[in-house]
């Protein structure tokens, strides 16, 4: 009897300890079956396929609609002039779906919310404005979604954000500039400014003012604007001339800068203009009919009829869009190109995986399709300025040269 109760007390043991190995199996832990190792290679090729998607999605903000629809047409156009040359290459493919916002705050916000929702996308290039750029920033950071704005030059953008980058320089940087070279090229006493009344302008109006009066100059008067809205400058032009400025700096869009310049010109003011880098386009020229003829525009790209992949890159824009290179197109062509160079390297759309690739990417140097640049240990970007005057005065049709 004892013998058998043995038995059965054996037998119980076994099988409870061959349950007990099943449920170690099952629970995920290390077995020495087959089945278990094949489970963890599995498991090892399916993560490896989340990490080497066959299609990277990104997201492209900006105005297509309204008075800054320029911008935003500009920005698809360059976005997805780099899509194409991307997917060309082969292997993973690239996708770029453009959202609206209107160059409005609130709309910048909302699609920030759907895009983030929709979760496919990887990153978003955009918006347009510091003031969409820094409203926008508030939810994509919050969820950690990858946003590199073309044109956002506010301080802030990168300052109180993790997950945001920028294609231009810093816009203090730009206004500090300006007060030099007017300083240092025409020994300027007296200087005014001009500045549209948004976080963009209000912001490079400050640096310029400082930098101004740190050299020892006197601004005599410094004037705001609503973009969009502003199309009389004449009380601003009088005060201006009434106070005796030598020069001015105008920090605003080329709509306005157009209608400045010519009212400059129209109330007889002989006075040095320097006109901001977004203001830097062709279209300033033709809208100005020629009184941009001795302003000074700022900018961070020449285009460098030498340099072949940029010849080669304007003369596609002319023939496909019948547009020019600007600042604009480039810019958006060099964030999807930063993006995808990260991804490239870390073959990740994971948001902390790909936001270290960037700033490793950046931190060695970009060849962008504008001029090469680097990010800095803050996550502003260095480049070169250049200064440029209207050619016209050379024959040429229109266009610009670079000031000697």
């Amino acid at each position: 009897m004892k013998k058998a109760i043995c038995c059965i007390l054996v037998l119980l043991l076994v099988c409870g300890s061959v349950i007990g190995c099943s449920k170690k199996e099952d629970n995920g832990n290390p077995g020495e079956t087959g089945q278990t190792s094949g489970n963890k290679d599995s498991e090892k090729s399916d993560n490896m396929d989340a990490e080497q998607p066959k299609e990277v999605k990104l997201a492209l903000v900006g105005p297509m609609t309204g008075d800054n629809s320029q911008y935003g047409i500009q920005f698809e156009r360059g976005a997805k002039e780099f899509m194409e040359e991307y997917n060309a290459r082969g292997g993973t493919q690239l996708s770029i779906d453009i959202f609206d916002d209107k160059n409005d705050a609130k709309e910048a916000v909302s699609l920030a919310n759907k895009i983030i929702t929709d979760g496919s996308y990887a990153a978003i290039i955009g918006p347009f404005s510091s003031t969409c750029a820094l409203a926008m920033a508030e939810v994509t950071d919050e969820e950690k979604m990858i946003t590199v704005s073309p044109t956002c030059s506010h301080a802030d953008y990168v300052a109180l954000y993790d997950y945001t980058f920028r294609l231009p320089h810093v816009n203090a940087y730009e206004g500090e500039v300006a007060a030099e070279y007017m300083q240092n090229t025409w020994s300027t006493k007296k200087v005014a400014g001009i500045y549209s009344n948004n976080d963009w302008g209000i912001g490079i109006d400050d640096a310029f003012v400082n930098k101004a009066e740190d050299l020892g100059m006197d601004v005599v008067a410094n004037e705001s604007f609503i973009q969009g809205q502003t199309k009389d400058f004449s009380s601003i032009i009088t005060k201006i001339k009434q106070n005796g400025a030598e020069a001015v700096y105008y920090m605003g869009q080329y709509t306005e800068a157009s209608s400045v310049l010519r009212q400059i010109k129209d109330m007889g003011l002989d006075i040095e203009v320097v006109i901001t880098t977004s203001a830097y386009k062709l279209e300033t020229l033709e809208l100005a009919e020629g009184a941009a003829a001795d302003a000074v525009f700022l900018s961070t790209f020449f285009e460098d009829p030498d340099n072949e992949r940029t010849a080669a890159f304007s003369k596609l824009v002319k023939d496909k869009y019948d547009s020019t290179l600007d600042n604009f197109i480039l810019r958006s062509y060099e964030a999807a190109d930063w993006i995808m160079q990260a991804f490239d390297k870390c073959q990740s759309t994971d948001p902390d995986t790909l936001r270290q690739a960037m700033i490793d990417v950046g931190k060695a140097g970009i060849d962008g399709m504008s001029g090469p640049f680097t990010m800095e240990d803050d996550r502003n970007i260095k480049r070169t300025f250049y200064y440029c005057k209207w050619n016209g005065k050379n024959g040429a049709e229109r266009g610009f040269e670079l000031v000697k």
